[in-house]
């Protein structure tokens, strides 16, 4: 991605041209995407355009990082304690850019790339988890972060599975059920360690 200069007008042609990209992945995949048609919908020069980023793939890129901060910024609100008793809310609140971006969110789990984007997800959401599990217990346990990663993979296929299902069921409530999963999981891994030590 090309450096970015960090201004107001800068950050509204970035997200004008990210909004742009999002209409499109809706119509076609990356790779049909002109920059004309980009620079059509967001109404700026190719200039402008070329500026900002080098190629399409350059926006998607921007866009999966952007999500991947929003994520950040959401799992920083909650403490171990909090999520391992409810995980609802931080859940139900990382799901925002999901539906703020359908478009997007349907290009990283349906694209021909989307092993990669997924995988990519899963490997930064499990650090993630696992780092607040570290920040709130201050003890390291060599059997967390593999119970990190099986949660973490169970959520992000249970929004796959939903996208890829047309939508048909209530997000809420399928969420609802996945985090008292997430819940009765966290219980029950206590237990086998409880018997093992």
């Amino acid at each position: 991605m090309k450096e970015k200069k960090i201004d107001k007008r800068s950050l509204r042609t970035r997200t004008v041209i990210k909004r742009a990209v999002a209409v499109l992945l809706k119509k076609k995949r990356p790779d049909e995407i002109a920059v004309t048609e980009i620079t059509k919908i967001a109404l700026i020069s190719r200039n402008s355009f070329y500026t900002h980023y080098s190629s399409v793939s350059d926006v998607l890129n921007d866009m999966f990082t952007e999500i991947l901060e929003t994520f950040d910024q959401i799992i920083a609100k909650y403490d171990y304690a909090e999520f391992e008793k409810n995980p609802y809310p931080c859940l139900k609140e990382m799901a925002i850019p999901l539906f703020t971006n359908t478009a997007f969110a349907e290009y990283v789990i349906f694209s021909r790339n989307s092993n990669i984007f997924v995988q990519n997800i899963i490997d930064a959401l499990t650090d993630r988890f696992y780092n607040l599990y570290l920040k709130n217990r201050g003890t390291a346990n060599s059997h967390i972060p593999y119970m990190v990663h099986f949660l973490v993979s169970g959520s992000i296929h249970f929004v796959y599975k939903w996208f890829k299902d047309g939508k048909t069921v209530p997000f809420d409530d399928v969420l609802k059920e996945v985090s008292a999963l997430i819940t009765e999981g966290i219980k029950n891994i206590r237990t086998i360690k409880n018997k093992n030590e």
